[in-house]
């Protein structure tokens, strides 16, 4: 080997970067072919170039020629070991002609290149005078051989990068919804960071909305505003990939109804976002027709930056539900205050007042009985505002208050309860009492902390419904069985209460009885208003 040659092997593994390696190697390989056309093509699996690098043609020639050649005709006769020598290209069995206005090739070399044992592209060298020769074979070899490792080492330092970019988005996306659970500007980061970063044209944010419905809510890209809001199809390969939690990637939109806004786009790439073994959202990535496939790579880096968002959507629903629970105790609190202390102070003044009232000069009762009204409207007041901060929760619908209550109780078991509920005969049920909800809510509550406490589970169900005239609020799990709820008899002692004041009853009991872990169905089952 010359010295000429280990030079320019020595400087192609100096690069890091995969386009100065491409045109280090095409560079060394004209100068030491006497090629005057040289050409790296990328093919995706099917054959289809996907990128291309070349030097010696006119950029005005190339712009009219339009397009990369995929692998047909003779480029199709290149061997995956080895190379293709040819002395008049037109000559070949395999020739197909070449596209009006393509200058003249003459004689012909290429050859794969071969990365950890795939083929990333191929080398095309044309235009020698003379013809190539036994020496340009071995050149080229060995130019690809080192060409290869490069290319490896610069698609690791790239993954390196990617991965250094993307960790670096997921952590300003945590800071912004942990200081500001609400905050939609970081929801629209995770969609502007995904695109960036995953060289997407469209990406859409889907978050589960009302009754089972996953909607796009933060968009972006050229067609951004005809994606916003749209339901994902119930039979839509995104709702599969929703439901098994399995990212997935395709050459275009994959099975099912596609949405007509997605029908035109090419390859595609879904990362559902995973916190605590359920799916919280789902990222979906598209490219244009005719640009690179996402990989496997691809995939990888989007999940991990996908289940940090969910972390850290998850973390901010924590937040929110915490901040927002403990402002309603707060409000429940001083409502206590305000009818132990001062409405009761109040009361009591008032009493005395019309006690003295009695007994007090006639010149003076007027200005005295004027003080009593002024006590008796400052009780009104706080029993007005005793009642508004009392009600705050009662008022809440409560599919809201029941997800907070199973966020709570999710940060206690490390999973996610299940939840089966059909809010529509429920809220007809509940509509002739609202204080019904309160209970709910709390026995609700009470179920989840003894399986808690006491179950040692790794899955809840809960199911809530209205039937015959009854509500129903019932937990089921796979745990250790309810002995140890039943020996902690306050808890079930009160869930039995509720129960007798509202014409009802609670039961406890083992699903599976005598297995190692028979788990436990609870149920509190009242008669419903509505």
């Amino acid at each position: 080997m010359s010295d000429a040659l280990t030079d320019a092997i020595v400087a192609l593994n100096a690069q890091l970067d995969l386009p100065h390696v491409l045109a280090k190697f095409l560079e060394a390989s004209t100068e030491h072919t006497g090629a005057k056309y040289s050409a790296i093509n990328v093919l995706d699996s099917e054959g289809i170039s996907v990128d291309f690098h070349y030097t010696g043609v006119d950029p005005h020639v190339w712009e009219m020629l339009g397009r990369a050649p995929n692998s047909v005709g003779v480029l199709s006769q290149i061997p995956r070991e080895g190379t293709l020598r040819i002395d008049e290209i037109t000559e070949h069995p395999s020739f197909q002609g070449l596209p009006k206005g393509h200058p003249p090739l003459g004689a012909f070399l290429g050859t794969a290149l071969k990365v950890r044992g795939h083929v990333f592209g191929y080398l095309y060298l044309a235009n020698k005078q003379g013809g190539f020769t036994d020496r340009d074979e071995a050149v080229v070899t060995a130019l690809a051989a080192a060409t290869s490792v490069a290319i490896d080492n610069a698609q690791l330092y790239e993954d390196a990068l990617a991965r250094e970019r993307w960790l670096e988005a997921s952590q300003t996306i945590t800071t912004s919804l942990l200081s500001n659970p609400g905050d939609e500007e970081a929801f629209a980061e995770i969609v502007e960071a995904a695109k960036e970063l995953a060289g997407a044209t469209h990406v859409a944010l889907v978050l589960p909305g009302v009754e089972n419905e996953w909607v796009m809510e933060f968009t972006t890209g050229p067609v951004a505003g005809d994606l916003l809001g749209l339901v994902l199809p119930e039979d839509g390969y995104a709702m599969t990939t929703i439901r098994s939690g399995e990212g997935t990637i395709a050459a275009e939109p994959p099975g099912g109804t596609i949405l007509e806004p997605v029908r035109e786009f090419g390859p595609t790439l879904y990362a559902p976002l995973r916190a605590q073994g359920r799916t919280v959202g789902l990222l979906m990535l598209w490219r244009d027709r005719g640009q690179p496939a996402f990989d496997d790579h691809d995939l990888a880096t989007a999940q991990r930056f996908a289940n940090q968002a969910a972390m850290a959507l998850s973390l901010a629903e924590l937040s929110h539900v915490k901040n927002v629970t403990s402002m309603l105790e707060d409000r429940e609190r001083l409502a206590d205050d305000l009818h132990d202390f001062v409405s009761q102070e109040l009361f009591a003044t008032a009493i005395q007042l019309e006690t003295i009232s009695e007994n007090v000069p006639a010149e003076f009762k007027p200005r005295l009985l004027g003080v009593l009204e002024h006590v008796k409207r400052a009780q009104r007041e706080v029993r007005g505002v005793m009642s508004s901060l009392a009600g705050q929760r009662t008022s809440e619908p409560l599919s809201e208050r029941v997800r907070r209550e199973l966020v709570m109780a999710q940060d206690s078991m490390g999973f996610a309860p299940t939840v089966q509920v059909d809010w529509a005969s429920v809220a007809h049920a509940i509509a002739g009492d609202p204080t019904l909800s309160d209970d709910v809510c709390a026995v609700l509550r009470e179920l989840l902390s003894n399986v808690v406490r006491h179950a040692k589970a790794t899955a809840v169900h809960v199911t809530i419904e209205s039937k015959d005239g009854r509500l129903i609020v019932t937990t089921t799990d796979d745990g250790i069985g309810p002995a140890g709820a039943q020996q902690r008899h306050s808890g079930t002692s009160n869930l039995a209460n509720r129960a007798i004041r509202r014409r009802g009853t609670f039961t406890l009991a083992a699903v599976r009885p005598g297995s190692k872990r028979p788990g436990t169905v609870a149920e509190w089952n009242v008669a419903a208003p509505g």
